[in-house]
């Protein structure tokens, strides 16, 4: 009973810190053009990413937990994926860096499934690789794209300012809902197998990570939303505008339509690096850049490690 309790205790932590970091992002852009103010913006990621949880949480909830390896993922697995998951996530705090949750995740119940003698799901580990390469690629292509077409025809003027204004904090709510949704399967996901083995349906599961998100979002967003606000504000309105008509889609389609883990980092960082070769923004710093793509890939490989490691060690202390 213990052990189930700490489980849950770190995949609610889990949830907080998604809820105050990743999904937060989404209205970053409307904070910094000054749509909405911090408190408002902190609100309302809280509220409108409980309800795209509970909305849209089962696409990735049921990939995380059924389908990267090929056998179900038990307590045990799932408990040490959630302390490998928190262990990396509290190292990019500490550090102050960017850890994407969904590598992180993937990562560790892949270690997890291998180490108990399952294969890998070939199939779903091709789709997840390909969305993960293709839409990193695509975002600097579709918001290089966009933000050249809005800076050419949308004129400035206070009309126009104003409407890309509403169009920023719209967008914002939007990619809340979406990313709460799309980022809830990644603190709960590895727990589908614990509630289903205590015969408890999907759906609360779901809505307890959505009330994880909800409460980092209320705490603990308004400073990452001051911070990340003030990046929005150098590059721009139209330039943010640009970012959240790239992200919101991608991340749709691949998270809450495929089931496919995806980093909001990924997506705005490979947008904003879009805007940036378009002259848009403080332009992109190449070299921060690749090095943000390495620790991605070894925040992947890393996780994997531990959580295999971590597994086998449980197996011989028995």
């Amino acid at each position: 009973m213990l052990l189930l309790t700490g489980a849950f205790v770190v995949s609610f932590a889990v949830a907080a810190v998604t809820g105050a970091s990743s999904v937060s992002v989404s209205m970053a852009p409307a904070v910094g053009a000054n749509s909405t103010g911090v408190l408002r913006g902190a609100f309302l990621v809280g509220l409108v990413g409980f309800v795209g949880a509970v909305a849209q949480g089962t696409a990735v909830t049921r990939g995380v937990g059924t389908e990267i390896v090929s056998g179900p993922v038990s307590f045990e697995m799932g408990t040490i994926a959630l302390i490998v998951i928190g262990l990396y996530v509290g190292l990019g705090i500490y550090f102050e860096h960017s850890i994407p949750v969904a590598f992180s995740t993937f990562g560790a119940i892949a270690g997890v499934g291998l180490a108990a003698g399952y294969s890998p799901n070939l199939d779903y580990w091709s789709l997840t690789v390909t969305s993960w390469i293709a839409s990193g690629i695509a975002a600097v292509f579709v918001a290089y794209g966009l933000v050249t077409l809005i800076r050419r025809y949308v004129p400035v003027s206070d009309r126009m300012d104003r409407w890309v204004e509403n169009a920023v904090l719209f967008g914002g709510i939007v990619f809340s809902f979406i990313g709460g949704g799309s980022q809830v399967g990644l603190a709960v996901g590895p727990l589908v197998g614990t509630v289903s083995d205590l015969g408890v349906g999907i759906l609360p599961l779901i809505a307890f990570g959505g009330l994880g998100i909800m409460v980092g979002a209320w705490t603990k967003s308004p400073v990452m939303l001051q911070a990340v606000g003030r990046q929005y504000a150098s590059l721009g309105q139209r330039t943010s505008l640009a970012v959240l008509l790239t992200a919101i889609p991608m991340v749709q389609i691949i998270a809450n339509t495929l089931g496919v883990p995806i980093s909001y980092n990924h997506i705005i960082i490979n947008s904003i690096a879009g805007c940036g070769f378009a002259g848009a923004g403080a332009g992109v710093d190449t070299r921060k850049y690749a090095g943000t793509l390495v620790s991605w890939l070894l925040t992947l490989l890393g996780s994997t490690g531990t959580a295999y490691l971590l597994y086998i060690a449980s197996q011989h202390v028995r």
